[in-house]
């Protein structure tokens, strides 16, 4: 039997990169616009798809829920699976939205990620993070109404953070708000997945910690929309970092959250609802110093994305060292390692739409 099963013909012209980039700001929006997807085959497909869902972004939200089953006390069981995989699809559902959303901005930001959206498809984009949405919903009725109407939750906010009506993205205090809650409402989810779950009403140490990291991913969104200053500007988007009339400004505002936000610990164990070990979260603070440094010296799109990229290695080791400090067990271990192969799996095959090449 021949290959027609697998094979496609094309008879759109698709363009290399390299036109792609020769073309106007309009005709490369006109384009993207046009393409119903012209990539052909599941792996393409596929590929393409986890670029977009960005795996590697995904992880602070998985780990602070994580984080929270560990100071609930709770049983890893099939709830908390569930648990794991929809924090992380949280993410990742917000990061397609998003995809789908910006195309002014990637187009003066990451062009390069304009033609990956060309060649999946901009309105198959949005009905893959639909689907996303749907798979979310449904997994969360296995665990019970309550989980179910906190994902529901997390749904409207991955939609409504980048799409119409409201387009949180666009406000900018209030965007680093709602970002804040990709890590901090996980957190809160951790409860309602035990059918009796512990009480959290008067628990010091939880109630801190999402209160603390609620603030560190404030801090985090100070950070990510520094590499993007001037497209942005360009674009007339307003960020938390475009209000900054200078880029030198803006990094300096992102570098003095994060030293704040890193120096945390210090005032929770100080509180004393957290024991003394905790303190030695504060291992990462020097790398987090050259973070700043690097945030505040270098302002070229290539060092702001190179510094976003190793930001979110930071991110993720850090949560990870809470997780252990709580919990230093085999299950704790296993995630940790776990979270640590999806990043350098992604990055080994390159499935991100902010890769190091793409960045002009």
């Amino acid at each position: 039997m021949t290959s027609e099963l697998f094979i496609v013909a094309v008879t759109i012209s698709i363009p290399t990169l390299e036109e792609f980039l020769d073309k106007s700001a309009a005709e490369r929006i006109d384009w993207v616009n046009s393409s119903e997807g012209l990539t052909a085959g599941i792996r393409g497909r596929l590929e393409l798809f986890l670029s977009f869902a960005r795996p590697r972004t995904c992880l602070p939200g998985m780990l602070a829920f994580c984080l929270s089953i560990k100071m609930l006390g709770l049983s890893i069981d099939l709830d908390v699976l569930i648990g794991f995989a929809i924090t992380f699809l949280y993410s990742a559902v917000a990061n397609l939205f998003n995809g789908y959303s910006d195309v002014a901005e990637d187009n003066e930001n990451l062009p390069a990620r304009l033609y990956l959206l060309g060649l999946y498809g901009r309105r198959r984009l949005l009905r893959s993070a639909y689907a996303v949405c749907l798979l979310m919903l449904a997994l969360a009725a296995l665990v019970g109404p309550i989980f179910l109407g906190m994902t529901a939750i997390c749904v409207v906010i991955a939609h409504q953070y980048s799409l119409p009506p409201f387009r949180v993205k666009a406000r900018p205090i209030l965007s680093i708000a709602l970002f804040a809650l990709d890590v901090a409402f996980p957190f809160l989810m951790a409860p309602a997945v035990s059918k009796h779950g512990p009480a959290v009403l008067g628990n010091w140490p939880f109630i801190l910690m999402a209160v603390y990291l609620f603030a560190w991913f404030a801090a985090k969104g100070l950070v990510k929309n520094l590499p993007d200053y001037y497209g942005d500007r360009n674009a007339g988007l307003v960020t938390s970092a475009t209000l900054s009339r200078t880029r030198l400004r803006a990094a300096i505002v992102a570098a003095a959250g994060t030293i704040v936000v890193y120096s945390g610990p210090l005032f929770l164990v100080a509180s004393g609802q957290f024991a003394e070990k905790y303190l030695l979260t504060l291992l990462w603070f020097p790398i987090v110093c050259v973070q700043c440094a690097r945030m505040i010296l270098r302002d070229d799109s290539q060092s702001a994305n190179n510094m976003l990229r190793a930001d979110m290695v930071v991110s993720t080791g850090y949560l990870s060292t809470w997780i252990l400090l709580v919990d230093p067990s085999v299950s704790s271990v296993s995630i940790v390692i776990g979270s640590l192969i999806i990043i350098f799996l992604m990055d080994a095959l390159k499935l991100d739409t902010r890769r190091k090449k793409d960045v002009a």
